[in-house]
């Protein structure tokens, strides 16, 4: 298993697409700090917020399906899959370990951010305030962004056509996600069958939601009318979960059945 984990990792060497992913895990949190340190109310959670969502939302999901889409065709594109299968290796173990690349890629992005935001907050020599809650958020939403990314991931092994077609569909799923999360109709609806709660974007948002602090009127009555809507660790968490392993076992489903 370690010596897979390996190898799945070293193709990122050849991969230009990796490099401005850990590229753009660096730059974006330096500019949204910077953004943020400017306003009078800016603390620790505002500047933590910024690398945490909108990067999450916007950049990490997005990257996610990408380096999936590099990683499920590499074996079809390079013709190697039938050598894996020699040696033998399941393609069961195959899709666990990309998988788990992809984890470990999401909960490291995410700490890079909280890292350098960190730094940035020192540097406008803002308190640290509840700096091991913010940590804790941080690493659980590199899951949660994970699990989120895992039904456009099905969908791009399902076509299994072309990284183009990958792109349009990753943009389109993003777009979806990050706009439903604007919409009171989506998010202000109990915890049941309903896009609110299935969607992962505003299911995560109406976790992370409840975790800041209110500023100004607008922001303190959007509070205080949302708050009946919160989603809790545990549901939050139990959601995405359910809805990562069903996608992990369609991932399986159809990777067995690839041809070789």
């Amino acid at each position: 298993m370690r010596n897979l984990l390996l190898c799945e990792f070293k193709k990122f060497k050849r991969k230009k697409n990796f490099f401005l992913a850990l590229l753009a895990a660096f730059v974006f949190p330096v500019l949204g700090s910077a953004l943020v340190a400017g306003r009078p109310s800016a603390d620790f959670a505002g500047m933590i917020s910024f690398a945490r969502e909108e990067s999450n939302f916007l950049l990490l999901m997005p990257l996610l399906i990408i380096l999936a889409a590099n990683l499920f065709f590499s074996e079809h594109y390079n013709d190697t899959l039938k050598n894996l299968l020699c040696i033998p290796v399941s393609k069961n173990r195959l899709v666990f370990v990309k998988l788990l690349v992809l984890l470990i890629f999401s909960v490291v992005f995410q700490i890079v951010g909280f890292a350098i935001s960190t730094g940035m907050t020192v540097l406008y020599h803002i308190p640290l305030t509840d700096f091991s809650l913010q940590f804790v958020l941080t690493a659980a939403t590199g899951i949660l962004i994970w699990a989120a990314a895992l039904p456009c991931i099905v969908l791009v092994i399902w076509f299994n056509k072309s990284y183009i077609l990958s792109v349009i569909i990753v943009f389109f799923y993003t777009l979806l996600n990050y706009a439903m999360h604007f919409s009171d109709a989506i998010l202000m609806q109990p915890l049941g069958f309903n896009a609110g709660t299935l969607m992962p974007i505003p299911m995560i948002f109406r976790w992370l939601y409840q975790f800041n602090i209110p500023v100004g009127e607008i922001q303190t009555a959007f509070y205080n009318r949302f708050s009946p809507y919160f989603a809790s660790t545990s549901a939050c968490f139990v959601v995405l979960l359910i809805e990562a392993a069903v996608c992990a076992l369609l991932m399986i489903c159809i990777y067995r059945r690839r041809e070789i």
